[in-house]
């Protein structure tokens, strides 16, 4: 791979300021959105997979990216869902291994444009002093002042559903012995969808529909006897995917309910609660984030542009970012509901936050245990036709109220 033979090409932000490099990959130029920064120093394929980064061009701050390749078997989805990559080198070789490739031949293969030679961490300097910018990759040889005029037009653009773009057809089903889950599709990373595999349960991926602002079928996940329900992450702003948050709103307090980056932002604005934009985001594999409950601090993989407002009502904060004392995860005892802000999945530390998944099921079936043991005909036998859902035991204003549920659980049989 001869760099020094490629075309000159330049990323240009919306406040004029631009930055050449040589032109990689593949796609039609130009190409406009929105600029972020990612600190990483792997992981570069996940990062171009994922769907949450939809709508961006992403600058890796880590001086050399594509050192180890790339494989098919690592993606999150099967397409690219950046919109670009600016990188300081693009490395040349790669470790080798069965099926890997170039990353310079995986995006040429995905149509996905980028830069090299770029100094990218004078770069993410203006990103974190104005914060995320919109931007353009063209080529050099286009005038600037066209180049600055599509990077303007795209800043303006109004609010997008950014979800509806990157979240699957149709719903998927995999096997499992232990419970059933279900998984909402906001664009969710195979990687989430692994881990709660891994969980032994059933589980069945619902995609969110595109023609409904981000809403999906929230009756039919009440209807199966799901343990719990995962609300996965996407792009964008949760405020645009207002379908999404009204169907979120009739779960509840009737499922338990596990949200996870864009998902645990609807869940609180389900709630009531307010989500705003950061100033440029937490992009990166080494965000270190408080655990309220024991006092670690754990180093998580984030990727998100809005944060929520720790004026919840009804909500614990369980989590929070050390770096700017955000909220990254929040708990409703009463509802079951767990959220958090970083990838639990991707465990960076490496598996400082994996758990999250496997303690939340099993609170779950803890609880699901007690309310059994409490409901019994007058044989003692567990009525399970009086349990058809989580909303079985409520008080009188309608919320589940765990907090009645006799200590008493030695007898307790699983549904």
């Amino acid at each position: 791979m001869n760099l020094k033979n490629r075309s000159r090409a330049r990323l240009v932000l919306a406040d004029g300021v631009c930055f050449e490099g040589r032109l990689v990959g593949g796609g039609v130029l130009p190409v406009p959105a929105e600029v972020v920064f990612n600190t990483s120093m792997t992981g570069y394929q996940e990062i171009l997979t994922d769907p949450s980064y939809a709508g961006q061009i992403v600058v890796m701050t880590y001086p050399q990216i594509g050192n180890y390749g790339v494989h098919e078997e690592d993606n999150e989805k099967i397409f690219c869902a950046a919109s670009g990559l600016v990188v300081r080198e693009l490395s040349p070789f790669f470790s080798p291994r069965p099926g890997r490739v170039s990353l310079e031949d995986f995006m040429v293969a995905k149509g996905l444009p980028g830069l090299t030679d770029v100094d990218t961490r004078s770069l993410a300097l203006p990103i974190r002093e104005r914060g995320s910018i919109a931007g353009v990759i063209g080529l050099a040889s286009q005038p600037y002042e066209e180049l600055l005029e599509i990077a303007l037009a795209r800043e303006t653009d109004a609010a997008r559903d950014l979800v509806a773009g990157v979240v699957g057809c149709e719903n998927k089903l995999y096997g499992g012995e232990n419970g059933r889950v279900a998984v909402v599709d906001f664009g969710v990373k195979e990687s989430i969808v692994s881990a709660v595999r891994r969980l032994g349960a059933a589980t069945e991926v619902f995609a969110a529909r595109k023609s409904h602002a981000g809403g999906f079928d929230a009756d039919a996940i009440l209807g199966n006897d799901f343990d719990f329900v995962v609300l996965s992450n996407g792009p964008g702003d949760p405020a645009d995917v207002p379908g999404a948050i009204e169907s979120v709103k009739k779960l509840l307090g009737r499922i338990p309910i596990l949200g996870i980056c864009l998902g645990h932002q609807i869940v609180a604005r389900a709630m009531g609660g307010r989500t705003y934009k950061l100033k440029f985001g937490h992009r990166g594999a080494n965000q270190p984030v408080m655990c309220h409950r024991t006092g670690r601090v754990l180093i998580t993989s984030q990727n998100h542009g809005y944060a929520v407002d720790s004026d919840l009502e009804g909500a614990t904060i369980t989590f929070s970012n050390l770096n700017d004392g955000t909220v990254e995860g929040f708990a409703v005892e009463s509802l079951l509901v767990e959220c958090v802000q970083f990838h639990p999945e991707a465990s960076p530390g490496p598996r400082d936050a994996f758990n999250i998944f496997e303690e939340f099921f099993e609170r779950v079936r803890s609880r699901k245990k007690i309310a059994v043991a409490t409901i019994r005909d007058d044989a003692g036998v567990p009525d399970h036709a009086g349990v058809p859902d989580h909303a079985a035991i409520r008080d009188d204003a309608g919320v589940p109220d765990f907090a009645a549920i006799p200590e008493r659980i030695e007898d307790a049989q699983t549904v």
